[in-house]
C-alpha cells in the first residue's frame, strides 16, 4: 500500500510510525520519551531537538490515528501539486510556525505572572513539574507533541489552492467548501485557545501557527509560481 503514496508523504508517515513505535519501546529501556517532547524553553526540561522530535511523537493512539489520516486526507494531494521537496519543507515551516506561536501564547502568560519570558532561569520562580511556578501562580511549560501544528499548514495550503472542493468534518452530515471548513476550524481554535481551560489538552495556538505558516509560505511561493519564477 505505501508504495502508492507519494514519496515525502510515504517518508512522513515512517517517521511517525518509527517514533510511536520509540515512544512504546524505550520505557522498557529505561529511557522516558518525554525528552522527546516539547518543551517551554525555559524549562529545565527543554532540549534543541524537541523542536523537530515532537512533531512525530504522539500522545495515544487516537491521536496518532487522526493525525495520521488528516495527513493522508491532504498531504498526497499537496505533495502532487508543491513536488517532495516543497510539500517536507511545508511540514516542518509549518511545524516550526505553530511552535513559534504557542511559544508566544506561553510567554504572554510568563510574562503576565512573573515580569519575565524565562523566569526560571533568571531566579524569578522555579520549574515544576511541567510548568513554572510563582507565588500561588503557575504556568504549564508543555510537554507539547504532535504532528497537528504541520497539518493544519498542509489543511491551510489546500484551502488555498483548492478552494472550492467539498469536504465533510468530523460529525457534520453534509460537505462545505474548504475556503469555508478551515477557517471555521480554525475559528474554534481561537475561541478554544483564548477561553484557556484546564482540562482542554490541545494546543490551539499551534494550531494556528501551523496554519498561518503553512498559508504565507505557499502564497509566497505561489506569487513566484505566477510570476515564472518556480524552481
Amino acid at each position: 500500500m505505501l508504495q502508492h503514496i507519494p514519496p515525502g508523504l510515504r517518508n512522513l508517515i515512517i517517521l511517525i510510525a518509527l517514533m510511536g513505535m520509540a515512544q512504546i519501546a524505550l520505557p522498557n529501556a529505561g529511557i522516558n520519551p518525554i525528552h522527546l517532547y516539547l518543551f517551554y524553553p525555559d524549562s529545565d526540561l527543554f532540549k534543541p531537538w524537541q523542536l523537530i522530535t515532537h512533531m512525530f511523537a504522539h500522545g495515544g493512539f487516537t491521536h496518532f490515528l487522526f493525525n495520521v489520516i488528516a495527513l493522508v486526507s491532504f498531504g498526497g494531494i499537496i505533495e502532487y501539486k508543491l513536488g517532495t521537496r516543497r510539500f517536507l519543507m511545508l511540514y516542518f515551516i509549518s511545524g516550526l510556525g505553530a511552535v513559534l506561536l504557542h511559544y508566544i501564547s506561553i510567554g504572554y502568560e510568563v510574562y503576565q505572572i512573573t515580569g519575565s519570558l524565562f523566569p526560571n532561569h533568571e531566579g524569578f520562580a522555579h520549574d515544576i513539574s511541567f510548568g513554572i511556578q510563582a507565588g500561588s501562580k503557575s504556568v504549564g511549560y508543555g510537554p507539547m507533541l504532535g504532528a497537528s501544528g504541520a497539518i493544519y499548514g498542509i489543511m491551510a495550503a489546500f484551502a488555498f489552492f483548492y478552494p472550492n472542493e467539498e469536504m465533510v468534518f468530523l460529525f457534520i452530515p453534509y460537505p462545505i467548501k474548504a475556503k469555508y471548513l478551515v477557517p471555521i476550524i480554525l475559528g474554534i481554535d481561537l475561541i478554544f485557545g483564548f477561553t484557556n481551560l484546564e482540562s482542554d489538552p490541545f494546543a490551539h495556538f499551534a494550531h494556528l501557527g501551523g496554519a498561518l505558516a503553512g498559508f504565507l509560505t505557499v502564497k509566497l511561493w505561489f506569487r513566484k509560481w505566477i510570476r515564472g519564477n518556480w524552481r
